[in-house]
């Protein structure tokens, strides 16, 4: 396994995948960050960032998964590889490395994030410290749901060696997960898809707005967190993960 790993980044290293999922991430960073602080910003600063940056990642992370899947797979379907990849070792063996290998990315790339937001509310000077806990939280309620997004997007691009295949739906997934962060009443629409979890899993609550008053009357409090969700979605994610794995096993390359 280490081996292929090592294979994985050589096929990776001269094709400007790491430099394109950073900037990805720094167009992502940009524009959660984008904004005049006043004072009630700086006041409820870490809540506002826990409240907003869910809706952000789940335009920007099913982008990133999207990209780093295709051009993983799209390596191994150029001048058919994959038929001799699967002459000297498992296709198990191969699935998984090239998995594990766009996990880590993806997974780096959300903590290079979640670092950037804490770092960026100590530069502008939100009020208070840090609270770790809800951060680490919203961590793993932003890894998890990235997860499973990216190992449905890793099974399509390996089983179809059109990668539009993998693209469309990723993008029609981003849309699902989008509006079913704004249709709270359509619950089901977070539950079904795996990119409605970044909306399931969200625990910050903003209360107090109206158009007269805007911010001024706003406070965000911490609601019940939905673990039933987050057990549906580690199950989802077992399941993609044995129904991928098997589909590629019995495909024919």
């Amino acid at each position: 396994m280490i081996t292929l790993l090592k294979c994985e980044y050589e096929k990776t290293r001269r094709t400007y995948l790491f430099l394109t999922v950073l900037g990805i991430t720094l167009i992502q960073l940009c524009w959660a960050f984008y904004g005049i602080y006043r004072e009630e910003s700086l006041k409820w600063g870490w809540m506002m960032f826990l409240y907003q940056f869910p809706l952000v990642n789940s335009f920007f992370l099913p982008l990133l998964s999207v990209v780093i899947s295709s051009r993983l797979a799209d390596l191994e379907h150029k001048g058919v590889m994959l038929k001799y990849l699967a002459v000297i070792t498992d296709k198990k063996r191969i699935y998984d490395a090239k998995l594990i290998y766009g996990l880590f990315i993806v997974s780096l790339c959300n903590l290079i994030s979640w670092s950037a937001t804490i770092l960026f509310g100590y530069i502008v000077g939100f009020s208070g410290a840090v609270p770790l806990r809800l951060y680490l939280l919203y961590l793993l309620f932003t890894i998890m749901p990235t997860i499973v997004v990216y190992q449905l997007l890793h099974a399509l691009s390996l089983l179809f060696q059109n990668q539009a295949v993998s693209f469309f739906t990723g993008i029609i997934g981003t849309f699902i997960g989008l509006f079913s962060m704004f249709l709270p009443q359509f619950p089901i629409l977070r539950l079904v898809f795996p990119w409605g979890y970044y909306g399931a899993l969200q625990f910050i609550g903003m209360f107090g707005w109206t158009k007269e008053t805007r911010m001024k009357n706003v406070y965000f409090s911490v609601m019940e967190i939905d673990w039933v969700a987050f057990g549906i979605l580690i199950l989802m994610g077992i399941a993609l993960y044995l129904i991928g794995e098997k589909l590629f096993e019995r495909k024919e390359v």
